[in-house]
């Protein structure tokens, strides 16, 4: 886990269970969607890379074959350093349109927050529908070269960020993932309290 200022960027790799992203190489590496479309590593941040959208950091995951770089949701127990932390950033998409279900957020007393969770397609750049931000864009997608479409198609692909509030004031210890394997995240980012960052400076 690494820190940076009022943030903590959640190391990702050891739950990452999907390869998204390819080069124009060798477009036969990863499958995102289950046919074969990857995004193009060469419109993306270096490989595990720092990246800011909007004032939050991340951590880019690797981009090169053969190496899983992106969650599908099935039901997946992140877990946290204990702290108090006020909102839940993340880089995501959803395949096939928009998709809703439920995150939760555990607590170091065994309680439970239920938070709204909402994802647009990685196709939808101009028409995102549950307030996420555009954290990254892409010329197109790959199709592996044994397809007719051997060229990037499209200007609406890309990477959302996504901003789930955490309303419960006490200390966190992991984040549940709801099982919707439609939906993917790359990167996660959690945003300590005031009172939070102001005990770890006294």
């Amino acid at each position: 886990m690494d820190s940076h200022d009022a943030y903590l960027i959640l190391d990702l790799a050891p739950y990452f269970n999907n390869d998204g992203i390819s080069y124009d190489v060798d477009r036969t590496d990863g499958n995102f969607d289950g046919d074969g479309a990857t995004y193009p590593a060469e419109d993306l941040p270096p490989s595990n890379s720092p990246v800011e959208c909007e004032g939050i950091v991340f951590r880019f995951p690797s981009k090169e074959d053969g190496q899983n770089n992106n969650i599908v949701l099935e039901g997946q127990r992140i877990a946290v350093p204990q702290d108090v932390f006020d909102g839940l950033y993340f880089l995501g998409v959803s395949l096939g349109g928009y998709l809703e279900d439920v995150i939760r957020f555990v607590f170091a007393d065994g309680s439970k927050e239920e938070a709204f969770l909402g994802l647009s397609g990685w196709n939808k750049s101009h028409n995102l529908k549950y307030g996420e931000r555009v954290g990254m864009l892409c010329s197109g997608y790959h199709f592996p070269s044994k397809h007719i479409y051997t060229d990037r198609v499209g200007v609406d692909y890309g990477i959302w960020m996504q901003h789930i509030p955490i309303c419960v004031t006490r200390p966190l210890v992991a984040v549940e993932l709801p099982d919707n394997p439609g939906m993917h995240i790359f990167a996660m980012t959690l945003h300590r309290t005031c009172a939070s960052r102001n005990k770890e400076e006294t």
